[in-house]
């Protein structure tokens, strides 16, 4: 019996089938796309991660917030990016919320949470248009959206999650998330020198 288990198994080797490094011949190829696209660039993920280190500063409910508030407005500004060409000056915005959203943290700056929904609400939508993608139509666009969506609740989620018990758990939480937020504000500045002087440079490194 072993032997013809054996031997059924060497036959199955001697009859590979196509094998596929993603999901192409499933309609979840756009999903994981938009997943990836916001967390594989510096230029969207490092602001998300600053209003995540925000949120996880603010009180509870301010905190929680974010988690509708963000994804619900990323969503929002992906569909028309997808129907509609982006503005040039969408990257120079991001940018200036890079430099504010670190100054923020550096600062722990607690804010109302009127004031605050607000800032999500603004950030939310112009990265979601900047996340946009012209070329998709019907339900890849759809899938997409969703993609980046997700990617939007997961991200905030997880670094509010972390920020708001580090800050307040541990002594040395406060010190390291203003530091952190010190270092989101010089990479924006940096980032914005390389834009004056070298408009063709992109934090991704292509030009």
């Amino acid at each position: 019996m072993r032997s013809i288990s054996i031997m059924l198994g060497g036959i199955t080797l001697l009859l590979p089938q196509l094998s596929f490094a993603h999901l192409v011949t499933t309609r979840l190829g756009e999903f994981y796309s938009g997943l990836a696209h916001p967390i594989t660039s510096l230029e969207h993920l490092l602001p998300w991660l600053a209003l995540g280190l925000l949120a996880g500063i603010q009180q509870r409910n301010t905190s929680r917030s974010v988690l509708l508030w963000f994804p619900f407005t990323v969503a929002t500004g992906a569909i028309l990016g997808g129907w509609l060409p982006g503005p040039t000056w969408i990257q120079t915005l991001n940018l200036f919320f890079l430099c504010n959203l670190g100054l923020l943290v550096l600062l722990a700056l607690r804010l109302k949470q009127a004031v605050f929904v607000l800032l999500a609400v603004v950030f939310g939508f112009t990265q979601g248009f900047a996340n946009g993608v012209n070329t998709l139509q019907g339900s890849d666009l759809l899938l997409y959206v969703c993609g980046v969506t997700s990617a939007a609740y997961i991200l905030m989620a997880l670094v509010t999650a972390v920020a708001f018990c580090t800050y307040r758990r541990s002594a040395w939480g406060p010190i390291a998330l203003r530091a952190v937020g010190s270092w989101m504000l010089a990479i924006g500045m940096m980032y914005g020198g390389f834009l004056l002087f070298a408009p063709g440079y992109a934090l991704t490194g292509s030009n």
